[in-house]
């Protein structure tokens, strides 16, 4: 245990054996200067093992670094134990995590083969972050219209004319919807483009313009695969006891955030499918609401002078959302492609005009473009 709370605390004496007593609620102040400007520190007791619990004014979810019992603040005096509560087993530490990001980076079209021998490793943070896992079923019907054409008529009276559509479907699926149980998202870096439908992997281009491809969006995956029983005890085991982050959302917050957000993702779903929607209804039907610890690494690298941010999945061993620059030689083929293309097609145009020499040399000018470019890229530096 340290030896006292962060600033403005009393101390708080060691324990000694087994914990005893009720948990009791009460406000840790500074008797001799008060910042105002820092949240206010509270304690209550772990209604397990009867440790003090010190948390920040604002987090609800409070887990014991002693013994691992998560106590929940539901509302004004009313703490309960959460029950149903897990832990994904961190299973590799920091060079280890590195080793499985430097795969990452080398792994793709979009990134250079030798990208992880050109970074510098800035940063390692391990986090052990809270996530409520909500296991549901959402059932989305939907009618609109489609906006077609068609053409009709023969000879001068030929015309194109636009038609709508009725259209309909239905959505059905399957979630474990994850709900970062604190309010910021922002606090740590990546943690929103955990969520299904999110994007996780970005490409940085640079000053490139044809940027196509190489980001990915999150898929829906269950954070309770592979779950344990909440152990201090695995946590120990790599040093990552000391980094919990309470949570300061509650259950229920929880579980009406995953209903609205899986509304939105089908209302998207069904947008996607016709030019306008006209009905929807979703319902969401819930079977459970979990806790779940997932221990993170976040890494920072550095390549050509600017920092990019990879987040290692310590249980799972692999890269949950990172941001990774697109190598030269992809650049180069997409901007080929491109310009090879339009070569091409002015090319046809020149073959099918009587005599016309602009299309060929348009094609002329694409063509040496990309050959050109091709040679630059190739004297360039990664």
């Amino acid at each position: 245990m340290p030896e006292d709370i962060v600033d403005g605390t009393v101390p708080v004496e060691e324990p000694q054996g087994e914990f005893q007593g009720e948990p009791v609620e009460n406000t840790v102040t500074d008797d001799v200067a008060a910042d105002d400007s820092k949240p206010e520190i509270h304690e209550i007791s772990c209604s397990n093992c009867g440790a003090p619990l010190t948390y920040m004014e604002g987090e609800a979810v409070i887990t014991c670094e002693y013994c691992g019992t998560t106590t929940m603040l539901a509302g004004y005096d009313n703490i309960v134990t959460v029950e149903s509560h897990y832990l994904l087993p961190p299973k590799v530490g920091r060079d280890e995590a590195i080793g499985i990001a430097s795969g990452w980076l080398k792994k793709g079209f979009y990134k250079s083969k030798e990208l992880p021998n050109k970074v510098s490793w800035r940063e390692t943070e391990a986090r052990v972050l809270p996530y409520w896992i909500v296991r549901c079923t959402g059932n989305t019907r939907w009618s609109g219209q489609q906006k077609r054409t068609r053409t009709i008529g023969e000879g001068k009276n030929k015309r194109t004319e636009t038609y709508w559509e009725p259209v309909q479907g239905r959505i059905n699926d399957n979630y474990t919807w994850p709900v970062y149980a604190r309010e910021d998202t922002s606090e740590f870096w990546g943690i929103r483009n955990m969520e299904p439908g999110q994007q996780c992997v970005f490409p940085d281009w640079g000053k490139f313009i044809l940027r196509i491809g190489g980001s990915k969006k999150a898929p829906n995956k269950n954070l309770l695969e592979g779950k344990m029983d909440f152990s201090i005890d695995e946590l120990k085991k790599l040093n990552m006891q000391e980094h919990i982050i309470n949570g300061q959302i509650v259950q229920e917050r929880a579980e009406a955030s995953a209903r609205n957000r899986i509304i939105e993702l089908h209302q998207q779903q069904a947008e996607s499918k016709a030019t306008k929607v006209t009905d929807i209804d979703t319902t969401i039907d819930v079977q459970g609401v979990d806790l779940v610890y997932v221990p993170i690494w976040e890494l920072i690298y550095s390549f050509a002078g600017k920092d990019y941010h990879v987040l290692v999945d310590a249980s799972r061993q692999e890269v949950l959302s990172g941001e990774a620059p697109v190598g030269k030689w992809a650049k180069a083929t997409i901007f080929d492609i491109v310009f090879l293309l339009i070569a091409a097609i002015f090319a046809a145009i020149g073959g099918t005009a009587d005599g016309a020499a602009w299309p060929w040399i348009v094609a002329g000018v694409f063509g040496g473009s990309a050959i050109a470019y091709s040679i630059w890229t190739a004297t360039m530096k990664e």
